[in-house]
């Protein structure tokens, strides 16, 4: 924070009153936080403690300064800054009436403004006026997010109708996490059709409901989890890919790939083990990369991948005679 620009009393008051609330804090950590002086944390504290924050004083090593439990701080005043950072972050997330929050986004929104003095308010709107927000086409379906937000919660199985590229199929899955990741919004679960944990865009699911899960979801969960525990076992194939500058901004925004890109001078690098089973999975995805991806180890994977190209050259050349002896081609 060497640089940043000084904090004033009030506001870093408030500040040691938030950080007090994470948990006890020594002086010294104040200080450096704050970028004033032991004796300053020292007197803040003191005031404080004089308008009825009831801080306690831990002697020792390991003590510190914190709040007594059960105390609270009270609603606190926004900066038209602070709510426009809000009021613009929950806009990237949808209009009121479509986000994919539902009608949390809507009394959420509600409330920060109702907490905004006029002046503040005032100045929040014109804020906003100057700021545009271009959503993506990919957000979910409030009621289908708030069925996996649910999933997730209580470790339920759900029963989902999915229209992936390949077609629309019908699985039941495990749900455990949730993340945006270019502008699309994805589901990470235990698949027990392939028995692994897949990523689903949750914008291609068309329905859900809850399920009692496969007989065996038991042993499915375990084998996944141990799997995925082993997922780098030395005894796994490594892949090992070279990545141009748009490569890499693609991949690190690929929730299956972002942890194991290596950023380099000229783009970024791919390495990492994973199950031979996974291997076609990851052919797809990298296919659809294209030239953005040299794909280096392991051969399996090459071959893989070569196979489908050719596949796919050979169903396009016969697509083209077709099309040169085809009547109309003549008229």
């Amino acid at each position: 924070m060497g640089s940043s620009t000084p904090v004033n009393r009030t506001d870093r008051l408030t500040g040691i009153l938030i950080a007090l609330q994470g948990g006890s804090r020594s002086a010294s950590q104040l200080a450096r936080r704050f970028e004033v002086s032991r004796r300053t944390v020292m007197r803040d504290i003191d005031a404080l403690g004089e308008i009825g924050v009831p801080i306690v004083a831990r002697p020792g090593r390991s003590g510190g300064y914190s709040i007594a439990e059960g105390y609270w701080l009270a609603p606190l005043q926004l900066t038209a800054d602070e709510a426009t950072a809000l009021l613009f972050a929950l806009d990237n997330l949808g209009d009121r009436d479509t986000s994919p929050l539902g009608d949390a986004h809507r009394t959420v929104v509600d409330k920060l403004h109702a907490v905004l003095n006029p002046d503040v308010r005032t100045a929040v709107v014109r804020n906003l006026a100057s700021m545009r927000v271009t959503r993506g086409h990919a957000a979910p379906r409030a009621a289908v997010l708030a069925a996996l937000r649910t999933a997730i919660e209580r470790q339920t199985w759900s029963r989902i109708d999915y229209r992936g590229p390949g077609g629309s199929t019908t699985r039941t899955i495990l749900p455990t996490k949730v993340s945006i990741g270019d502008g699309r919004w994805y589901v990470e679960a235990i698949d027990s059709l392939r028995i692994a944990k897949r990523v689903f865009r949750i914008d291609r699911i068309a329905s859900l409901h809850p399920s009692p899960g496969p007989a065996d979801a038991a042993s499915i969960v375990a084998h996944v989890t141990s799997s995925r525990r082993d997922y780098h076992h030395p005894d796994h194939p490594e892949i090992r890919a070279v990545l141009t500058p748009r490569g890499t901004r693609l991949a690190l925004d690929h929730p299956d790939l972002r942890e194991s890109v290596l950023e380099t001078r000229s783009g970024g690098e791919l390495r990492f083990r994973c199950p031979q089973s996974e291997l076609p999975y990851y052919g797809r995805e990298f296919l659809r990369l294209g030239t953005e991806i040299r794909v280096l180890a392991p051969i399996e994977l090459r071959t893989w991948m070569t196979a489908s190209v050719t596949e796919l050259l050979t169903h396009l050349s016969f697509d083209e005679d077709h099309a040169q002896t085809s009547p109309l081609a003549n008229r």
